[in-house]
This record gives C-alpha cells, sequence and structure tokens, in this order.
C-alpha cells in the first residue's frame, strides 16, 4: 500500500513540474519574442541614423549646388555688363547650360531627398509598429510570470498536502503493522488451543456426522412417498403401481400422477386427490374414496365401478366423461 501511495505521489509531483517546466518554457519564449523585437527596433535605429546621414550629405550637395548656381548667375550678369559681343554671348550662353545641367542634378537631389523622407516615414512608423508589439510581448510576459508564481504557489500546497499524506500513510503502516503483529499472535494461540483439543475436536466431529446423518435420514423419510395412512406423495409417480386393497386413508396425493396404476378396493378416505392424473387404465373399483378433495381432479376414462364417492369434495373436477363438475357426480 505504501508503494502505491508512493508512486501516486511521485505521479502528482511530476505532473506538476511538468506544467511548471512549460510555463518557464512559454516564458522563455516570450522573452526571445521580446530581443528579437528589440534587436528589430536597433536595427531600424540604425537604418535611420544612415538616413539622416545621407539626407543631411544630398543637403550638403544641395547647398553646395545652389552657391555654384549664384556664382554662375554673378558671373552672367557680370559678363552682361561688361559687353554685348557674340563671344560673351557664347560664354554667357555656355554658363547658362552648366548652370541647367546643375539644376537637373538640383533637381534628382530633391527627389532622392523625398524619396529618403518618405522612407524615413516607413521606417518610423514600423519602429512604432515594432514598439506597440513590443508592449504587448511585455504584457504578456508579465502574465505569464504571474501565472508562474499562481502555479508554484499552487505546487507549494500540494506539496505540503503531500507531506501530509506522507504522514497518514506512515500512521496507517504502523497501524497495519500492529494489526500483523496481533493476528499472527492469534494464529499462534489458536494452533495451540487446536493442539490441546484435538481430540475434543474430532470427537464432536463425529458425533455431529452421527447426528447430521440422523437428520438426513429423517429429512429423506419425511419428503419422500410414503404409501401409508395419512403419508405425503404429493407429486409422486405412482403411474402403473398396483396399489389395490391398501390403507391409504388421509393420504397426501396431490398433483399424483396415477395413470394405469391398480387402486382395486384401496381405502383413500379423506384422502387429498387435487390435480390428480389418470386414464383409461387407472382403476378405483370397489375403492373408498369418503370425504376426499377431489378438485381439479381428473378421472376422465378411468374405472370407478362400485366406488364410494360419499360426501367428496368437487370443484372443477373432471369426471369420466371428461366434463368438469363442481358437484358430485358418482
Amino acid at each position: 500500500m505504501a508503494e502505491g501511495n508512493s508512486t501516486q505521489t511521485a505521479l502528482v509531483a511530476g505532473g506538476l513540474a511538468v506544467v511548471l517546466l512549460l510555463n518557464v518554457f512559454f516564458s522563455s519564449s516570450l522573452q526571445s519574442d521580446i530581443n528579437n523585437v528589440e534587436s528589430t527596433v536597433a536595427s531600424n535605429d540604425a537604418d535611420m541614423a544612415t538616413m539622416n546621414a545621407e539626407l543631411g550629405a544630398i543637403s550638403d550637395i544641395l547647398d553646395a549646388d545652389l552657391a555654384l548656381i549664384e556664382v554662375l548667375d554673378a558671373r552672367i550678369d557680370a559678363l552682361e555688363n561688361e559687353s554685348v559681343d557674340n563671344t560673351t554671348d557664347a560664354q554667357i550662353a555656355e554658363l547658362q547650360e552648366e548652370i541647367d545641367a546643375i539644376i537637373d542634378i538640383l533637381d534628382a537631389d530633391l527627389l532622392l531627398m523625398e524619396a529618403l523622407e518618405a522612407n524615413l516615414s516607413a521606417v518610423a512608423a514600423d519602429i512604432d509598429t515594432a514598439e506597440a508589439s513590443l508592449g504587448a510581448v511585455a504584457a504578456d510576459l508579465d502574465a505569464a510570470v504571474t501565472n508562474i508564481s499562481t502555479v508554484a504557489a499552487d505546487l507549494d500546497a500540494v506539496e505540503t498536502q503531500l507531506a501530509a499524506l506522507e504522514t497518514a500513510v506512515a500512521t496507517l503502516e504502523t497501524a497495519v503493522a500492529n494489526i500483523n503483529m496481533i493476528l499472527a499472535e492469534h494464529t499462534s494461540r489458536i494452533t495451540m488451543l487446536e493442539a490441546d483439543h484435538m481430540a475434543d475436536i474430532y470427537m464432536l466431529q463425529a458425533e455431529h456426522d452421527i447426528d447430521i446423518a440422523a437428520l438426513e435420514a429423517e429429512l429423506e423419510s419425511a419428503t419422500s412417498c410414503q404409501l401409508v395412512p395419512f403419508g405425503n406423495c404429493a407429486g409422486a409417480d405412482l403411474s402403473g403401481m398396483d396399489l389395490s386393497g391398501m390403507d391409504l386413508t388421509g393420504i397426501d396425493l396431490r398433483s399424483a400422477n396415477l395413470e394405469g396404476a391398480n387402486l382395486f378396493g384401496a381405502e383413500l378416505n379423506e384422502s387429498l386427490l387435487m390435480n390428480i392424473e389418470g386414464n383409461s387404465s387407472t382403476n378405483f373399483s370397489n375403492a373408498y374414496l369418503r370425504y376426499a378433495d377431489l378438485k381439479f381432479a381428473d378421472f376422465e376414462d378411468a374405472t370407478v365401478t362400485d366406488a364410494d364417492f360419499t360426501n367428496t369434495y368437487w370443484h372443477q373436477t373432471v369426471w369420466t366423461d371428461g366434463v368438469r363438475y363442481d358437484s358430485n357426480q358418482a
């Protein structure tokens, strides 16, 4: 019994340990998710720093381009003021082409800045989303920590209960050991008593065997068919038997089978013949049946010549003609 309780204790403790390990595993998974989100945020921050640096560089390029355009504009104004000959106009046209090229470069730089600003906005949105996810993960982690604390408390309570159960089991085992010791002492005493009184026991057993045999003989005699006055032959199979001239006064023949039986001149006064079965071979000739109970008896085709049926009791009695009667038809 102690081994079974120890096994149950180990199973319960093992189950709780598995629950605790699962909680720890899920907590570790949540922590891993947090680390991944933080790494993503850090990477996004680095990308933003790189884009800001590129944007600053492009801004510096634009500033330089604008300064160059201003210088070129100043040169154009100076040339226009100094001379209006073809050579000067050609120089002015050449400078204008350079200015147009610089303006194209400036436009491209402006488009690049706009794309970078859009990328920066997208990265900022991703960072906001990551920070929101980090908050949700942190909330889940807090809930997991709370669950772990609850499981740990439950485990402590179960361990306390298991300790109490183990103490109770130890107490029961001690009680069982004491009972076994008492039983062993009683068994020893019984063995000694049997040895001291074995002769008396055998003698009593022999006397009881004799008494039992006598009772069984009496029982067999009481339950077997006795063809004597007031005997008990209820339900007996007496078919074909020769009972002629016998004194069977008051005999119990209820439901007996009398088919082919010879009851010629038999004394059947006050007998119980309810539900008897007879046939054409049954012979009641010269029999005496005064005050006999013939309820539900069957005399169909039986021989009843000169039989005495004085004061017999009839009810649904089948007479020799095969008809049932409730009154004496003899």
